[in-house]
């Protein structure tokens, strides 16, 4: 019986003991809780400073009143997803069911100085920078060749064709490991201009005789053939070129002009024939046939005189 209740006692010691996080400066990191289900409430804190606080049953939640808080948030109702920065490292405790569990946040952040390719000659560093509370962190550098220096801070005074490449850091903490891999770029620097020959003669120089003189002043307003005839500065081909362009030039207006015209008489016809085809719909309505008048009732009938009878011839006797 007593084996089995320390039994329990070590396994509650286990799961309730802390864990180390080593995470990059800028990438989101998730801490683990410890617990496998939070079935009352979960708090996490930083130090003595509150983050989150959840209320499993019931769903609330209160947010703490710092930076941290501003860039973390819970998940799975038990872990912590932070972004972290180099001042975030420390110690981290994970209430869940009234069970503590402590951890611990170590930041690592990485640089090169300058960034982008370095110069043959030049000066250039790399540096894998720990943020940790207790140091009990190795920092070591893995060279292109293969080999390592333990030192967080590698400084290339000259930089050499031999350091570009592969450059790994590789932060170890007990059982948890950190690394990144920087690629180095090593570009031959660029050679100086050279000053220009001064034109004032050196003392050891001979000065030339009067006979160079006359000879090398003889060439100096010589003038490289152009190929071809002059005029007023310009070669002969480039006249021509300005002279075609340009007829082509008053050609185009000419023809843009004479299709204007065109284009004018035209519509000027065709208005002409439209107008004559109205005129004649026109007259033809007005000359259409009408219906005559009807003729007016007459107002009553005359009545005709009864003709006379006709005189008979008197009977003689």
């Amino acid at each position: 019986m007593k084996k089995l209740i320390w039994f329990g006692v070590v396994l509650g010691a286990l799961s309730a003991a802390g864990k180390v996080f080593i995470a990059e400066v800028g990438k989101k990191t998730i801490l683990e809780c410890g617990n496998s289900r939070t079935q009352t409430g979960l708090q996490w804190n930083r130090n003595s400073d509150q983050i989150y606080k959840v209320n499993v049953k019931t769903g609330q939640f209160n947010k703490g009143k710092n930076d941290i808080a501003e860039r973390s948030r819970v998940i799975l109702d038990r872990n912590l997803q932070i972004c972290p920065e180099e001042k975030d490292a420390g110690r981290f405790t994970c209430i869940a069911d009234k069970i503590n569990y402590e951890h611990t946040l170590i930041v690592v952040s990485v640089s090169v100085n300058p960034s982008g390719e370095f110069l043959v000659g030049a000066e250039a560093s790399l540096e894998c920078r720990v943020s940790e509370p207790d140091k009990t962190s190795t920092v070591k550098w893995e060279k292109p060749d293969g080999s390592f220096e333990n030192s967080p801070k590698i400084q290339l005074n000259p930089v050499k064709d031999s350091h570009g490449g592969s450059w790994r850091c590789q932060v170890t903490n007990g059982a948890e490991i950190f690394s990144k891999t920087l690629t180095i770029t090593v570009k031959a620097a660029t050679p100086k201009p050279s000053s220009p020959v001064p034109n004032h003669v050196t003392p050891n120089t001979p000065k030339p005789s009067e006979d160079d003189r006359s000879s090398r002043c003889n060439n100096c307003n010589h003038k490289p053939d152009s190929g071809g005839l002059m005029l007023l500065g310009l070669i002969w081909w480039i006249w021509v070129a300005v002279g075609v362009g340009s007829l082509v030039v008053i050609i185009l207006i000419i023809v843009v002009i004479v299709m204007v015209r065109r284009i004018r008489r035209r519509k000027r016809k065709l208005l002409k024939m439209k107008n004559a085809k109205v005129a004649q719909r026109t007259k033809k309505y007005c000359q259409c046939e009408r219906q005559t008048a009807a003729a007016k009732p007459r107002q009553g009938r005359r009545r005709e005189k009864p003709s006379a009878h006709p005189l008979r011839p008197l009977l003689m006797e």
